[in-house]
């Protein structure tokens, strides 16, 4: 943390400012004959994206170390990384092996395998979770929208939008409007960019002069983990395949 020391309290230079913060964006731990670098971008999940170095017969292997292969797996999709891989690799001029994207180069032109390997790793991770996510909330919101026809006949709208206090208008799943009632059914898939979303979005709603009644429609609370209490403080979280009664209840 940067402080400013002076009892005028003149304003930090740019230079001191960027000398204390350069060091804490880029991390380097060695691990025999091997260097990580954690760089500041993220993965879907969180996590940061990091490169591996390695000694090889051309110069320097600059990997992965199939950190966007783990990525993608702990989400259910690991299936989809080779043929997304291939893709995006030609794009950023790198090898894709079973589990890792990876180039081997001189010396003199590390620096720009860190930027080419990295930006792959990171925009594989993300093109498959993406896919995964939008494929997961699609299979949700068929069966939602089966069960709201039967719940609530001609009073839903699919696919509608509402705007928040903020005035961003939101894409949403479905709206009742019940008898001068307003409430507000959404389909979230167990991914953080989905959760993450949602929970703005319901924040934003609930911000109204007239909030809507707030419902994430999930697959299963069990399989939600931590995503549950966070989708459960901006609404109410039911299970797409309870009962009606329960849906009734949300819309109350």
């Amino acid at each position: 943390m940067v402080r400013i020391c002076s009892s005028e309290r003149k304003p930090l230079s740019l230079s001191t400012l960027t000398a204390a913060i350069a060091p804490g964006l880029v991390t380097v731990k060695d691990y025999g004959d091997a260097s990580f670098i954690s760089l500041p971008m993220v993965y879907p999940s969180g996590a940061f994206v990091a490169v591996r170095l390695t000694y090889a017969p051309a110069g320097i292997r600059v990997s992965d170390s199939g950190f966007a292969y783990r990525e993608i797996e702990s989400f259910g999709a690991g299936r989809s990384f080779a043929k997304t891989a291939r893709a995006i690799a030609d794009e950023h001029d790198v090898e894709v092996g079973p589990r890792e994207v990876f180039v081997d180069v001189p010396v003199d032109q590390v620096e720009r395998a860190i930027f080419d390997v990295s930006a792959a790793s990171k925009a594989i991770a993300e093109r498959i979770v993406t896919n995964a996510s939008q494929a997961a909330e699609i299979a949700i919101e068929e069966v939602l929208q089966e069960r709201l026809e039967r719940v609530f006949p001609k009073a839903v709208e699919y696919r509608g939008k509402l705007q928040g206090a903020s005035a961003t208008e939101w894409d949403l799943t479905a709206i009742a409007r019940l008898n001068g009632r307003v409430a507000v059914f959404h389909a979230v898939p167990n991914y953080p960019v989905s959760v993450f979303k949602a929970s703005t979005a319901f924040h934003d709603l609930a911000a109204r002069t007239d909030p809507p009644g707030l419902v994430a429609v999930v697959r299963s609370k069990a399989e939600m983990g931590p995503s549950y209490a966070l989708l459960a403080q901006a609404g109410r979280v039911i299970e797409v395949d309870q009962a009606d009664e329960a849906f009734m209840r949300a819309a109350a």
